[in-house]
């Protein structure tokens, strides 16, 4: 897989989505400064050297099955951070969260290519370094961790070197046998089991993650299997 970094972008996503389109093959493009990043339902990310962003590209077959991926993902950045598998928990279906705030994300996006096959690029995004002492804190809802409060020595470029062979492992992994080989480690760092939380409309208590990804949510009216795409998940705590 090609490793190319820019000092500065719009969106690592945007510029990986290109390259596959203009008919590259796999590759991990990281930046130090991205102008036009973007979350999950449009949601702005700028980043600076105080975060690592990168994507990864890379055509696949198009009746590949990617439910689960983004928590496939996250299960593999979070076991490379924190082996111990003690502190860093996952949100479904896109969130990494450090000691109970918000460390990073995960956006996959994709787009049809030539030749039955289909781009997809994983965007991922994660704060290094705390906020500056009288930071504005109120655009981070679900509060504001850094990396380096795992890993004092933490760098982008330390941090990368750590995360790219998982997840090129993570990757050859998921082809082959989709997200049912990581629903238990997934359940092993679910922030949200047992909790009563909100998904779209529906309220419940959350009740892990099915063999495909999707949140069971059990609702007076059952278990509801809920899918990612558009919807975001939240704590009753936080509602």
């Amino acid at each position: 897989m090609e490793h190319r970094h820019l000092a500065e972008c719009g969106s690592t996503n945007t510029e990986a989505l290109a390259h596959l389109r203009a008919g590259g093959g796999p590759l991990l493009l990281s930046a130090s400064r991205q102008t036009a990043g973007r979350g999950r339902l449009g949601r702005a990310w700028q980043s600076d050297d105080a975060a690592l962003t990168f994507s990864i590209a890379l055509p696949l077959p198009s009746e590949l099955d990617l439910a689960g991926l983004s928590l496939a993902v996250g299960c593999a950045v979070a076991d490379a951070l924190d082996p111990a598998g003690t502190r860093v928990q996952l949100k479904w279906p896109n969130d990494l969260f450090l000691d109970g705030a918000k460390l990073g994300g995960i956006l996959i996006e994709t787009a049809p290519l030539p030749g039955g096959e289909r781009g997809v690029v994983i965007g991922i995004g994660l704060n290094l370094q705390p906020l500056p002492p009288g930071a504005d804190r109120s655009a981070f809802a679900s509060g504001h961790a850094a990396l380096q409060a795992l890993d004092p020595a933490a760098t982008a470029a330390t941090t990368l070197d750590r995360l790219a062979p998982a997840l090129r492992a993570m990757l050859a992994d998921f082809q082959a046998m989709g997200f049912a080989p990581w629903q238990a480690a997934f359940a092993r760092r679910d922030l949200a089991a047992g909790q009563r939380v909100r998904v779209g409309e529906l309220t419940g208590t959350a009740r892990g993650v099915s063999a495909r990804g999707e949140l069971l949510l059990e609702t007076p009216t059952g278990v509801q299997a809920c899918h990612g795409g558009e919807l975001s998940l939240r704590l009753e705590s936080s509602l």
